[in-house]
């Protein structure tokens, strides 16, 4: 049963799904793009007119960051360490174009949060892909499926996936073990979840801002080390976008070569663009316009995938560390190499602190879609504990079918939330053309 859950993993992200996902965005892309990228529109977005009030919603800037702790991760540096490894380093080409084009979708599934968003009894705003999916679409049986399945989605990809790339990731650097490094996630798991939304986007406000920049400084302190070689790398990219790596075949479709199907595959899964997941955090945010917030899911994608990514990218393929362990371990050895066994004890702390976000956001997420579902807030303390369980055990258990299942429950999720968003295309579109010509004529 498992051997045929992960065969119908395989086909579905490492084929069906990244298509999908790539087609969608090129679509918007092209519908769409001028009006995103005008300069005038950049300007007047970075320029909101709407203050932060004290009264449970959030600025835009706040449900960025609650944004970005659902999809800054380990797969940040382990994932984009193995797509290099499987992949080659012209995966690193198609990480960037899956970046173009997942920006859009995110700006697309950002709007629809926006402009379908509901307030509750104490005026605060709240929302998802499921609103526009049951509102927009008249599809309440759909967005029930859309939530529960966001809820599995939350314990394995959300939680567990992340929490047991953190204990490795830490066991390589220290040789701490996995209970304790489960029993600190537990703890601090537990904290969040109970708290509640406000806790967490509290948490992830603190967090996210100097966790990337801290992370930043460390990854061009690497390339500066090895500035002679970035020509060279660069250039490597850009000859094997299109070739075949050796030992790595089974392309699909159009997918024509290793390099495409492994970098937009992790491109895309690190930003989850498409997913429906962003919707929730986006739908809370105080702004004066949906399309003002969309470019602000535009930005989450941008900061997740193009920089963090590639600035993973060129700390491995500079330091040319040899592929010989997990990824997680060759992203770590490619900054020791660079800075000295001395970072890894700091770059242990950075993978579980990214992990932690990832877990505090997903958290967010499923809390939401328990919420959606009507089940009460015992329902809510319910999942809390569990999800703070799933931490721990994520840690100390083995690779077995949690890792499938996280696959195909984000794919179902995708799937659905991608039907959403182009059956609610012109809705996007209309928005952001008045919005554009708002602008234009200085309104």
């Amino acid at each position: 049963m498992i051997s045929l859950l992960n065969d119908a993993a395989v086909i579905v992200t490492g084929f069906f799904l990244p298509a999908v996902l790539f087609v969608s965005g090129m679509y918007f892309l092209l519908r769409i793009g001028i009006y995103i990228f005008h300069p005038r529109v950049v300007k007047r977005v970075l320029k909101p007119s709407v203050k932060t009030q004290k009264n449970g919603t959030r600025s835009p800037f706040s449900s960025l960051c609650l944004a970005l702790a659902g999809t800054l991760g380990v797969g940040n540096i382990s994932g984009v360490a193995a797509a290099i490894t499987v992949g080659g380093p012209g995966a690193v080409f198609w990480i960037w174009v899956s970046a173009i084009v997942s920006a859009v979708l995110k700006f697309a599934e950002t709007v629809l949060a926006i402009r379908y968003r509901k307030t509750d009894r104490d005026g605060k705003p709240y929302g998802g892909a499921q609103l526009y999916i049951k509102n927009g679409l008249n599809a309440p049986r759909v967005a029930i499926i859309f939530c529960l399945t966001c809820i599995v989605t939350s314990f394995t990809m959300g939680c567990i996936t992340q929490t047991k790339a953190a204990a490795d990731a830490f066991f390589v650097s220290t040789g701490l073990s996995p209970v304790i490094c489960g029993a600190v996630f537990f703890i601090i798991v537990l904290y969040l979840s109970v708290g509640g939304g406000e806790k967490i986007s509290s948490f992830t406000l603190k967090l996210i801002p100097s966790l990337c920049l801290g992370y930043v400084i460390l990854s061009i302190a690497v390339i500066y080390v090895f500035k002679e070689n970035i020509p060279y790398v660069t250039s490597v990219i850009f000859s094997e976008a299109f070739t075949f790596r050796a030992g790595a075949g089974g392309t699909l479709g159009f997918i024509c070569s290793p390099a495409m199907r492994y970098g937009v595959t992790r491109g895309i899964m690190s930003n989850e663009a498409g997913c429906g997941t962003a919707p929730f955090a986006h739908a809370r945010a105080e702004t004066d316009s949906a399309v003002r917030q969309g470019f602000f899911g535009i930005v989450e994608v941008l900061l997740d995938t193009l920089i963090l990514c590639t600035l993973t990218a060129y700390v491995v393929l500079l330091s040319d560390c040899a592929i010989d362990g997990g990824s997680t371990e060759l992203a770590i050895n490619a900054f020791a190499s660079a800075l000295g066994e001395w970072v890894k004890l700091l770059l242990g702390i950075s993978i579980f602190l990214f992990a932690l976000g990832s877990v505090a956001g997903w958290s967010f997420y499923g809390q939401e879609a328990v919420k959606a579902l009507g089940l009460g807030k015992r329902s809510l303390r319910v999942y809390g504990a569990l999800y703070a369980a799933m931490a721990f055990l994520g840690c100390i258990m083995p690779e077995n079918a949690a890792w499938v299942l996280a696959d195909l429950s984000i794919s179902v999720m995708a799937i659905i939330n991608i039907g959403a968003v182009l059956l609610l295309s012109s809705a996007v579109i209309k928005l952001t053309k008045n919005f554009y010509y708002g602008i234009r004529n200085g309104e």
